[in-house]
């Protein structure tokens, strides 16, 4: 309801209070003028008592009105002072709530992440622990092999001093030629008819045992570097010193043996191990080996 329909109600009890009063006001002074008129005579202050009675009745209404107005306007002032208060302490209250809500969960948040981040870190040190202690020490590089050269040149075959060489004596296997390293470079006998570097090539033997030196292994252990050797002449064996030499056993006949001399260059292929290795055929690669008379 509008301010200005609560005042109406009061003023409206109040008009009909005053109702009988301003008729017997008005009846008397209709009575009045009536004898007046009969008589003649009209008292003028009367009539102006009865102005003035109807103006004060009419203002004790304005005031009457204008009086409830204003309690009705601070009656809704002071409702809505306190629906603002309420409103504003409820809204207060609920903010304060929410954010000391809010504040938990952030102060729960960020010890979350801190009990994540300290474990996290945690986890990562081990792990770098770990790896610290699981990683293994580099290996030293290999040392990178020399240059690969072929620069032996054999050339002529001698057996034993003054090419005398018996069978079932020791003697020492010289190879004169150029570009040849006694310390590392091998030499090899095959059958005369046979080609050097080859795998099937048959190593030279007189009776198939008592051989010096035996096999494949046994070559490649004889060194080249006894007396006399240089880089243009390789003496494999020391004769008869030890017997550390060059020996094939007597078969008792006067059969002179022509075996061939194969030559392996270490410098070729870092290596002296295998048949193929043994790859170099000297120019003239003939070995004699003379029968006992």
């Amino acid at each position: 309801m509008k301010p200005g329909w609560r005042a109406f109600p009061p003023t409206f009890a109040l008009a009909c209070m005053l109702l009988p009063v301003t008729s017997g006001t008005l009846e008397e002074a209709d009575s009045k003028s009536k004898k007046s008129t009969e008589t003649g005579l009209v008292s003028l202050h009367e009539e102006v008592n009865i102005g003035a009675n109807v103006e004060g009745m009419l203002g004790d209404l304005e005031g009457l009105n204008a009086s409830s107005g204003v309690a009705e306007r601070s009656e809704a002032g002071r409702r809505r002072r306190r629906g603002s208060k309420s409103s504003s302490t409820t809204t207060t209250r609920r903010r304060r709530r929410g954010s000391k809500k809010t504040s938990r969960r952030r102060r729960g948040k960020s010890s979350t992440t801190r009990r994540r981040s300290s474990t996290t870190r945690r986890r990562r040190g081990s792990s770098r622990r770990r790896r610290a202690g699981s990683v293994a020490p580099k290996p030293a590089p290999a040392p990178t092999p020399p240059a690969t050269k072929a620069d032996a040149r054999p050339q002529k075959i001698e057996a034993g001093w003054g090419d005398m060489a018996k069978m079932g004596e020791f003697f020492t296997l010289f190879i004169s030629g150029s570009g040849f390293d006694p310390a590392k470079d091998r030499a090899l006998v095959i059958h005369g008819h046979d080609t050097c570097g080859s795998g099937s090539a048959r190593i030279a033997t007189v009776l198939g045992s008592g051989d010096v030196p035996s096999g494949i292994n046994g070559w490649a252990g004889l060194k080249c570097n006894g007396l006399t050797s240089g880089s243009s002449k390789l003496a494999c064996g020391e004769g008869e010193k030890n017997s550390n030499g060059v020996m094939f056993p007597d078969d008792k006949w006067v059969d002179t043996y022509n075996f061939k001399v194969c030559v392996c260059d270490y410098s070729k292929k870092n290596r002296c191990s295998s048949k193929g290795d043994f790859d170099v055929t000297p120019s003239s690669p003939t070995l004699k080996v003379n029968p006992v008379v």
